[in-house]
Order: structure tokens, then C-alpha cells, then sequence
């Protein structure tokens, strides 16, 4: 595996249509004028391609007799390493967050790039026949990076995003995407006969472009989500609290504007008590947010140099800064308590949560828990042994009283409620010839939990708005397994494990939201891990501050009153009467909804400006495969 990537240069000789990363389906839009033979070529490099990331050793007896002994590390562990460690065994939750985020190597410390469709208009407006080859295009490289980042200055001035209306049906927004994804990734003007000319983020085996609704139908979407936010503010907490908004994934701070732009326009009133703060892992990241709000100067590990830059033409233009604040750390390193009433944002975050790995035992289906191997080599394997974890112990307990898992008659969606009943059919079933011993994997949402643990114990008065995929295609063997993918030459090759090389693959999971709503009113509705005393750090107004404690405590709700279920009821923010904590609610009072993502959009979407000339719309269309959930 050390070598995959080398394999994968060897193996991906020229560009395919653009496929969008993190797809509603396996098929990408692509742009109508792609003949069947170069379909056929990029199939053949796409099937080269995964043979050859495929070809290392992923599972069965490790080389190494002694890999069971290896140290035991976690992925905190390895954050000041260079390079990936070796010799070393860690859960599977924590190889996972080690490829995704590590500081050094992690994929999103390292590779990622947020495709912006105003960057790559402006691109292709501005040379749009430019072609650069040979020495040529070596001599003209820092005068290229200084007009991309001119690009980038100009797209920063406002969110223009796509002009739906003059496309005559999706399919024709569908090749506009590809063709600008094209422009953004260096591959050329997306038209027939053009040369590919230079990227307009830069480009390198190791460069990962992938996109996400908020900038494909920007600024609608993030204004969908602000009127959202508006309402249920107005709703509950005006005019005797602040809008606080927190957001964890913040990308590069496109939503943040949006939602501030949308705020200042339409609603002034609430813009000037509005607070927005972003929790952010990525240094990278970081100084892109801070800088397009701020105007901050400066230069992130491994990050962008002219954040700052293009952050100062932003707040020029949208005069944001005083509203944002940049928390530097990870939310499960956050060490404040919030006791502000406040919004809690996460758009497309939950899927690169890292997830545990579990598989049963056949005859007494007792749990294992799946530890990763890495030998001297740098090849791993996966180790089995009974759940000793307090994490994935907690997790198991939890769901094994969940509606959902009651129903089922099973502790887990791979064993079979027969089997589960029956101790005679597991002995039948463990005699039959070349029968596994172990049940197929099963990829449990360990972070998850520790993210609802940290909503109820940090911030007890929130509310939620969370999107992501309830389903994705193309997904590694398992139950709730991810999609394992890399992207090279504008191509996207998937994996069949996720025992990949660290920092150069996308990792990501599908979320059970039925199963999170259950699981998030039984964790509301436990005791907090620690108490919220006077000793805790505490974020929020003075008046807020010198509440008690238990004000806001989710084992304590505060009754929501017949008055304010009828007025919400009549507002069409489809909220819920109260009813006892027992039977689901959360700290805010009300039962998480779980809403389809057309449906939420159309509620609170301006749809007429994302409906192309046919009538279809694809802010309302795409993303079939994701929900909303709020309360």
C-alpha cells in the first residue's frame, strides 16, 4: 500500500468528465459532448486504477507474528508525526481519524479543495484559451498563481453562484457543472478542442477537489438555511436572547457569508444580535474562514498564504467582521460551557466522522472490536478481540435500549433475529462447513455518540440543523460501511477497504438519522458525564451567566406551553407539543425531526431562483440520498 498512489499515477493517464465527489449517485453529471470512446477509456483506467489500490494486503493473519503486541496508540497520539506510524495497533475509529486528520498528513489537513463555481467562471472568463505545456508553462507559474488569486478576489466580492434560470432544463445546469469543475481543476475550458490550461487551485497527484450544495447552489441554499434559522429564532428565543450560531465544518466559510449576507438584507433587526462562530480542525481551513470574514492576515500550516488577502476584499464587500469568531480546535477538544440558548450547525460533517468497526462472534455473538495492525512494512491488517473500549461498550449499551433495536430482536442489523433467538440454530449454523466464525463488519458511529454527549454536557440550550447522506453508492463491504475514494487527473477511483494510505483518500459514512433521533433522545435524557458548575468555563452573556446551572440542563426541560405548540404548529415550522422527557425529547423541549432534503428546501428555499426554464429544479432534485434533521 505504501506505494498505491504510485500505482495510481502509473495506472491514470488523462482526465474523465468531472465526477462530484461525495455523489448522490455513481454516474456524475458530465458534459453532453463527451464522445463513447473516451467513456470507454476512462472506464478501462478507472477498473486499472482500482486494481492497482486494491492490490495490497488489507485483512487475514498479519506477516508479523508478533502484531498483537505492537503499541496500542490513538490518533491524538499521532498528531506531531510526519509520516504515518508503523509497527503500532489503534482502533479503527482512530485510523480512520488519523487519515482524515492528522495535522500533518490528514486528508483535509493536506489535500482538500472546495470546488467554487465563481472562481472557476471568472477563470474561464478571464483566459479562457489559455494552454500552457512544456517549459513554457514552468516559467509562467508564480504569474499564474498571481492570477488565480486575483480570481479569487473577485469571486469573494459577492456569492453569484449559478444563473438557473438561464438553463433550459437540469441536464444543461448538469454540463455546466462539469465544465466549470473542469476550469477549477486545471483541465481546460471544458469545451471540445481546448488544451488543458493551469489549475486554478494547483494541482498535484495529492490534490482533492470535491464540492457541496452550499457552493453549487450558493447563495440560495445557505439563504434557505438563515430563513430556517430566522424563524425558529424568532419562534423561541426573541427578543430575550442573541442569535448564536455555532458550525462545525465550516469548508471555507461560504455558509457563514450567506447566511450573514442573507441576515443583514432581509432581517436587521436580528442581524444585529447575531454571533457566528466556527469550530474549525483544519488550520488551513481556518485561515480561509477567518480571513473571508475578517480579514485576517496570515498563513496556516499548510494552508492557503492569501487567506488573508482575499479575506480582506470579502469583509470589505460584506462587512461581517465583528460578527465571526474562529474557534481554533476540535469539537471533541471543545472545553467551554455554553449556557447561551444557540444554533448548532453541521453541514455535511457527520459522514467523515470516524466510525469503529465491530463484528460478532457466530456461535455466542459476543461483539469484537476490529484494532488495525500496521507492520514494518506499512501493510495493515485487522485484529479481533472481545469490546473493551469504553466507547464502543457505551455505544453498544445505549443502542441495545433503543426502539429500533428492540424491534429488530437483534443486537445488531448483521445478525439475524432468528439466530439471535435461537441458540440451537447458532450451533447448527456454527457445524456447517467453511461457516465464518465472525459476522460481516459493521461500522458503528462511535463519534456520533461523542457528539451528542458534548451538545448535551456543552451545550445544553442548543438546537440542531444537520444535513448529510442517509445512503451512498459504491460503499466497501459491511453494514453502515463507507465509500473509500481518491480523486487523480480529475478522476474518481474508489477503494474496496478502508485500509488505505493515510491523507490521500476520502473516508466517508452514511448516517442512520432514524437511529441518531433515537439515539439523541436517550442521550438528552441521561445526566450530563460532568457536572456544569461555576467552575466551568463559561461562554455568554452576563445575564445568561448568573443562571444557575441546571437552568438549561436537558434533564430538566423547561415545559413548552399548549400556546407556543399551537403558534409553531400554525407557522409551518412543523414543531411538536410537549410531552415528558421520556419519550424522546431534548434539551429544547421537542423531538428531533428527520426531514427529506428536497422537502426541507422547499419549505424554507426561495425555489423560483434555483428552477431552470422547464420548471425542474435542482437544488430541490439533487442530493436524493440526504436528509435534514433539526428540533
Amino acid at each position: 500500500m505504501r506505494t498505491a498512489m504510485h500505482r495510481v499515477q502509473l495506472a491514470l493517464r488523462a482526465a474523465a468528465q468531472p465526477a462530484h465527489a461525495r455523489a448522490l449517485s455513481s454516474t456524475p453529471p458530465s458534459s453532453s459532448s463527451s464522445s463513447p470512446t473516451s467513456s470507454t477509456k476512462a472506464s478501462q483506467r478507472r477498473k486499472r486504477a482500482q486494481a492497482a489500490l486494491t492490490s495490497h494486503r488489507e485483512q487475514g493473519e498479519p506477516d508479523d507474528p508478533n502484531a498483537a503486541s505492537y503499541r496500542l496508540v490513538q490518533a491524538k497520539d499521532l498528531v506531531r508525526l510526519d509520516e504515518p506510524p508503523k509497527r503500532v495497533r489503534m482502533l479503527a475509529r482512530d485510523f480512520i481519524e488519523d487519515s482524515l486528520y492528522n495535522p500533518n498528513y490528514g486528508y483535509f489537513a493536506t489535500k482538500v479543495e472546495i470546488f467554487d463555481p465563481d472562481v472557476a467562471k471568472l477563470r474561464s472568463t478571464t483566459s479562457p484559451s489559455s494552454s500552457h505545456s512544456g517549459p513554457a508553462a514552468t516559467a509562467s507559474s508564480s504569474s499564474t498563481k498571481g492570477k488565480a488569486r486575483d480570481v479569487e478576489l473577485q469571486a469573494a466580492e459577492r456569492a453569484e453562484g449559478f444563473d438557473f434560470g438561464s438553463y433550459g432544463n437540469t441536464a444543461q445546469f448538469d454540463d455546466e457543472v462539469a465544465r466549470r469543475y473542469m476550469v477549477f481543476e486545471g483541465r481546460g475550458s471544458g469545451h471540445d478542442g481546448e488544451g488543458e490550461g493551469a489549475a486554478v487551485m494547483g494541482q498535484g497527484v495529492g490534490r482533492q477537489v470535491w464540492h457541496t450544495p452550499t457552493e453549487l447552489f450558493k447563495p440560495w441554499y445557505g439563504r434557505a438555511l438563515a430563513r430556517h434559522l430566522c424563524a425558529s429564532y424568532k419562534l423561541n428565543l426573541f427578543p430575550y436572547n442573541d442569535l448564536i450560531i455555532y458550525e462545525i465544518g465550516a469548508g471555507n466559510g461560504t455558509l457563514m457569508g450567506d447566511i450573514l449576507d442573507y441576515l443583514a438584507a432581509h432581517e436587521p433587526d436580528v442581524y444585529a444580535r447575531t454571533k457566528y462562530r466556527i469550530i474549525e480542525i483544519s488550520e488551513r481551513l481556518q485561515g480561509m474562514q477567518r480571513g473571508r470574514a475578517q480579514g485576517a492576515r496570515g498563513r496556516g500550516r499548510g494552508g492557503d498564504g492569501g487567506a488573508g488577502e482575499l479575506g480582506k476584499e470579502k469583509a470589505r464587500r460584506r462587512g461581517h467582521e465583528d460578527k465571526v469568531e474562529i474557534i481554533g480546535q476540535s469539537i471533541f477538544d471543545f472545553d467551554r460551557v455554553v449556557h447561551e440558548p444557540c444554533f448548532f450547525l453541521a453541514m455535511e460533517v457527520l459522514d467523515n466522522f470516524p466510525h469503529d468497526v465491530i463484528r460478532y462472534t457466530t456461535d455466542t455473538h459476543e461483539p469484537m472490536q476490529c484494532v488495525v495492525a500496521v507492520d514494518a512494512s506499512g501493510d495493515y491488517s485487522e485484529l479481533y478481540e472481545p469490546v473493551h473500549d469504553p466507547l464502543i461498550a457505551r455505544y453498544l449499551a445505549l443502542r441495545a435500549k433503543l426502539p429500533s433495536s428492540r424491534a429488530r430482536g437483534s443486537p445488531s442489523p448483521v445478525i439475524h433475529p432468528l439466530l439471535s433467538r435461537s441458540p440451537l440454530a447458532r450451533s447448527i449454523y456454527s457445524t456447517i462447513p467453511f461457516a465464518p466464525n465472525l459476522t460481516r463488519p459493521e461500522f458503528v458511529p462511535t463519534r456520533q455518540l461523542e457528539l451528542l454527549e458534548i451538545l448535551r454536557d456543552k451545550f445544553p440550550n442548543h438546537r440542531v440543523l444537520m444535513s448529510d447522506f442517509d445512503s451512498l453508492p459504491e460503499a466497501i463491504e459491511g453494514v453502515n460501511a463507507p465509500v473509500v475514494q481518491t480523486r487523480y487527473a480529475g478522476e474518481t477511483v474508489p477503494c474496496t477497504t478502508y485500509l488505505v494510505q493515510p491523507g490521500f483518500f476520502d473516508i466517508f459514512f452514511p448516517t442512520d438519522f432514524e437511529t441518531m433521533r433515537e439515539m439523541y433522545s436517550l442521550v438528552m435524557a441521561t445526566p450530563p458525564t460532568q457536572s456544569l458548575g461555576a467552575s466551568d468555563t463559561t461562554t455568554g452573556s452576563s445575564s445568561t451567566s448568573r443562571l444557575s446551572a441546571s437552568y438549561f440542563s436537558p434533564s430538566s426541560p423547561r415545559p413548552t406551553s399548549s400556546s407556543s405548540s399551537s403558534s409553531a404548529s400554525s407557522s409551518g415550522a412543523n414543531e411538536s407539543a410537549s410531552t415528558p422527557l421520556a419519550s424522546g425529547l431534548g434539551p429544547s423541549g421537542r423531538t428531533l425531526q428527520v426531514h427529506a432534503h428536497g422537502s426541507f428546501l422547499e419549505t424554507w428555499g426561495e425555489t423560483d431562483m434555483t428552477t431552470t426554464r422547464d420548471g425542474s429544479n435542482p437544488m430541490l432534485e439533487a442530493y436524493a440520498n440526504a436528509k435534514f434533521v433539526c428540533n
